[in-house]
């Protein structure tokens, strides 16, 4: 019987030799290439076309200069995801599209391709040009190496709390002016407040100025640089308010103004008086602003809330409200559509970096500095522009909101509003019906000239009935009912030509906010209790610049459009501006309403703000005074 061996017993002499043949064929196979070259076969017959014919394979090629396979090892699937284009040395990329690539060398190409040498054609804008290829800011123009140079800070333009400023730097949350003349330059206290609290003056590390020379020794040689015009709304949420945007954008149009755009008194007691700009009315369009900043309002008002204990970490988070900004989210990306939101994440972000930042322009709105400015709203050194000032500001500048310095300090175009008017009719596929007899208004920016039929009158009342409470005040419940089956009646008998009923500008859907807007758009007639739910009142039709053209005779310009109407109810005994002084600032008219009693023009009732109480009340009106108004009214406010 045969002797069985063990598993544990040593390998015999014929298992070691077939273990010691296997490692030497897998060694020889796995290093192929290397192995064929060590006995002597030509590199030649080594390529990948060679071993491939063989079924044998090759070595991986690895990736070109450019990023990608060689173009042998492409296939389809490489050539979506990475592109199919050319490159050249010293580009990132060469864009034979946008044929636009040609100097985009050295530093300059780090991030796009700018400029070329191509002439373009007339019909280069049918191409797709990518993004940034011929325009646009590079690598280099974000980079500033000042050295001992320190770009000095310009007032453009200046009204207490509402200021437009070149050459701003942010360091750390600070922002700096730079003047060598401190002179020139306005009073801190009249252009910004303490971030803690807006009733008293800026503190250091708030706003600060410097000469050049101390601002190249505290920041060093380089900075970054924000391109374009920057708003810079300064102030909580609980402080912002629909006229923000309003008084912004009047701040910003005075740059084309050609008054003079600023008149202010420095530290010094000295007063300056800025010459007018060299932009006008009928020179091109001031740049667009590129973003709104919000240093003190986080995106969201809501907490973030992590997931809970034995919840999904990945699950996706209930949704948080959006901080209150004074309008509806939509309007800003409508009427402006370069506009991007910076909230106080944005403005940390910046802070925490630690390095200088050059804002190139800066708009400025700081509602307390506006209010400790009030007196000097109206310079008493600016004779010239005294009674036009103070006719603008009806009755006194100490009546008007605080969001109305602009529209008292500075000068703008008179067709300022109509870009933005314009903006949101072209959005809600509206043609502009301002002109006379149906025409649209000369002074827009996209030049809507179709002619329009005659249209009936269109009132849109603003109810309150449905908010919430503490949302502000509301008609009575049998008030709110009878106007409006009157309304209707109207619309019935054909005395009106359309009727809505719209809710307040909370956060309603894109869709309801469209509806909403378009109908006030095209009102002949609104109204509602008192309220920011009236504010968007300011897109009806403005007479103002519906006659633009300035080179041709009186007689012969076209009749100006009569004006839309904004009603609005108070509680007898109550009486706020806002709404009043944003229609006298556009040229529409109106009306405030105690109950029966109406007061317009000069024969308005003096503020008085309502109380915390009084802030959500139910208001009674005289509904047949009202309708027996809109009846009289409405036919003659159509063009």
């Amino acid at each position: 019987m045969p002797h069985a061996r063990s598993w544990t017993a040593p390998p015999t002499r014929r298992e070691i030799t077939l273990l010691l043949f296997s490692l030497t064929i897998f060694v020889l196979s796995y290093n192929l290439e290397a192995s064929l070259g060590i006995v002597g076969v030509h590199p030649q017959k080594l390529t990948s076309s060679y071993l491939s014919s063989l079924g044998l394979g090759a070595k991986d090629p690895g990736f070109d200069l450019d990023g990608r396979r060689p173009k042998e090892w492409r296939d389809e699937l490489e050539n979506i995801i990475a592109g199919d284009w050319e490159w050249r040395e010293g580009e990132v990329s060469g864009v034979a599209r946008g044929s636009a690539a040609t100097s985009g060398l050295g530093r300059t190409g780090m991030i796009y391709n700018f400029g070329g040498v191509k002439k373009v054609s007339r019909s280069s804008h049918l191409e797709d040009r990518g993004v940034s290829l011929d325009t646009g800011v590079t690598v280099k123009d974000q980079f500033i190496k000042w050295g001992k140079e320190v770009p000095e800070t310009a007032v453009v333009a200046h009204t207490p709390g509402y200021t437009v400023l070149d050459n701003v730097i942010a360091v750390n949350g600070t922002l700096f002016v730079v003047a060598n003349d401190w002179t020139k330059v306005p009073k801190l206290t009249d252009i910004a407040s303490s971030s803690l609290d807006a009733t008293k003056p800026p503190r250091v590390q708030d706003w600060h100025i410097l000469t050049t020379n101390d601002a190249a020794d505290m920041f060093g040689l380089y900075a970054a640089k924000i391109h374009g015009t920057s708003w810079l709304a300064l102030g909580t949420a609980e402080s912002q308010d629909p006229y923000t945007l309003l008084s912004l954008f009047r701040t910003h149009a005075s740059v084309s103004s050609g008054a003079p755009s600023s008149s202010f008194t420095s530290s010094s007691g000295l007063h300056i008086i800025t010459p007018p700009s060299s932009s006008s009315p009928s020179s091109p369009s001031i740049p667009a602003p590129l973003r709104v900043i919000y240093p003190y309002i986080p995106t969201f008002s809501s907490p973030n809330i992590p997931p809970g204990p034995g919840e999904d970490p990945k699950a996706h988070p209930p949704p948080r409200q959006r901080a209150y900004t004074g309008t509806h989210p939509l309007l800003p990306k409508v009427v402006l559509p370069t506009l991007a939101s910076w909230f106080q994440e944005d403005w940390q972000d910046l802070a925490d970096m630690h390095v200088p930042f050059l804002l190139e322009r800066v708009v400025i709105a700081d509602r307390g500095a506006a209010e400790r400015g009030r007196a000097s709203w109206i310079p008493a050194a600016d004779a010239a522009r005294v009674d036009e000032m103070r006719k603008r500001a009806s009755p006194t500048a100490q009546s008007a909101p605080v969001w109305a310095a602009p529209f008292v300090g500075l000068s703008a175009p008179e067709a300022w509003w109509v870009p933005v008017r314009t903006a949101l009719l072209r959005y809600l596929h509206l043609a502009d019906f301002a002109g006379a007899g149906g025409a649209s208004s000369s002074g827009s920016l996209w030049g809507l000239t179709k002619k329009q039929p005659a249209q009936k009158p269109i009132v849109s009342y603003v109810s309150m009935q449905d908010a919430p409470a503490g949302a502000g005040a509301r008609l009575s419940g049998e008030d709110h009912e009878r106007l409006v089956r009157g309304l209707k009646a109207l619309e019935q008998q054909g005395v009106l030509g359309e009727v809505h009923v719209l809710k307040g500008n909370g956060s309603v859907p894109a869709t309801e906010w469209a509806e909403r807007m378009s109908a006030i758009a095209r009102s002949t007639i609104l109204m509602g209790p008192y309220g920011f739910q009236l504010a968007d009142g300011v897109f009806m039709r403005s007479p103002l610049g519906a006659s633009a053209n300035k080179a041709q005779k009186q007689e012969d310009l076209p009749k100006p459009p009569p004006a839309p109407l904004l009603m609005e109810f108070f509680p007898p005994g109550t009486f706020v501006r806002s709404q009043q002084y944003a229609m006298q600032a556009l040229d529409i008219d109106y009306q405030a309403w105690w109950n029966g009693q109406i007061f317009t023009g000069n024969n308005l009732p003096g503020v008085v703000s309502p109380s915390p109480a009084e802030r959500d009340a139910r208001i009674a009106i005289d509904v047949d005074a009202v309708l027996r108004t809109v009846r009289e009214q409405a036919p003659r406010r159509v063009a």
